[in-house]
């Protein structure tokens, strides 16, 4: 079995390394998108710490107690932590709890792990609590964080951490892979690669319920639509993220929208190769005529605007206040 993460080779490389040179560090923090194969590949490293039949230096088998346990997340010496539901809160209590397990020493395993995940969400006071177990580590702990926003963790916690960085796949890669691993035709391959933006998870939730396309293609839609509408029929899109629940819900759309403005940017140039890049391809039709009617600095701006509210989302604040400011300077 081994790594089986798609299009992250440079990082396992690094994970690797470390491993065959027994210098891992005491905490690693994987940053990127949701769906990019951040929990994924935090399973996979915890997998490869405690390993009992590895094949090769640096490599896990997957078929041993061990790796079977961390796989199922039931292994007594691996701790995940992470919020109740996406976009609500991780509590400092969830970090106090886990502070007394990691002042265990292994139960079976050689490395007691802490998978904290989705880490963004957690607030200040439940960092500052991690801060301490980060400023000193207990020898036999291995602390593995992921966050979809290295903004919203602290600097003093991020400066504690082998900081690795996942990066969307090339669609053209990820259409290959999609296409050999699930055996599926090339056309459908190709077409949840560029929907997902290059996301192997959110490819294979597409794969898995065909559904989860038309949900993407409907918030796409939603954005389209936005160009057309005023401020009254916006404000009253922005009340459906009042509840403060719906930050996950939100950061989701704004995703979206980013690969959205980055599509009409392409068409907005008019470039022979915008169908092979862009992620929206069968909402080419609806979005040509937006792209025509503004210049492309247009579509640039609001990739920006776009991409600080996904930032300022992640300090916890009001879902519907920040789209709200976002749609007063939507394009109109």
């Amino acid at each position: 079995m081994s790594w089986t993460v798609f299009g992250h080779d440079a990082v396992v490389k690094i994970l690797k390394t470390h491993l065959i040179q027994g210098d891992t560090r005491h905490a690693y923090l994987f940053s990127g998108i949701p769906g990019i194969g951040r929990r994924t590949l935090a399973i996979q490293f915890a997998q490869a710490l405690n390993c009992t039949q590895p094949p090769e230096a640096g490599s896990f088998c997957g078929e041993c107690r061990s790796c079977r346990q961390i796989a199922a997340q039931q292994h007594p010496d691996l701790s995940v932590v992470q919020s109740e539901a996406v976009g609500s809160i991780l509590k400092i209590d969830e970090i106090r709890t886990l502070q007394q397990s990691l002042t265990l020493t292994p139960y079976e395993a050689r490395w007691r792990v802490a998978l904290l995940l989705r880490f963004e969400e957690a607030n200040p006071n439940a960092q500052n609590a991690l801060l301490k177990t980060l400023e000193e580590p207990a020898e036999s702990v291995k602390l593995i964080l992921t966050t979809s926003s290295e903004i919203a963790v602290l600097q003093t916690i991020a400066s504690r951490c082998e900081v690795l960085r996942l990066r969307p796949a090339n669609p053209a890669a990820l259409t290959v892979y999609l296409a050999d691993r699930f055996g599926i035709d090339q056309k459908t391959a190709e077409t949840m690669a560029h929907l997902s933006a290059g996301r192997t998870g959110v490819a294979i939730e597409i794969l898995n319920d065909p559904a989860k396309a038309d949900a993407l293609l409907d918030t796409a839609r939603d954005g389209l639509r936005l160009f057309g509408q005023n401020i009254r029929e916006r404000f009253s899109f922005a009340a459906n993220f009042r509840d403060f629940r719906k930050r996950g819900e939100l950061r989701e759309v704004l995703q979206i929208w980013q690969s959205l403005s980055r599509d009409l940017l392409l068409l907005s140039g008019g470039g022979s190769t915008a169908d092979q890049t862009l992620t929206f391809l069968p909402l080419k039709a609806e979005m040509e005529p937006i792209a025509a009617r503004y210049p492309a600095s247009t579509f640039r701006e609001l990739s920006s605007r776009i991409l600080q509210a996904g930032i300022t989302l992640d300090a916890n604040v009001s879902p519907q206040l920040l789209i709200e400011e976002l749609l007063l300077n939507f394009p109109r």
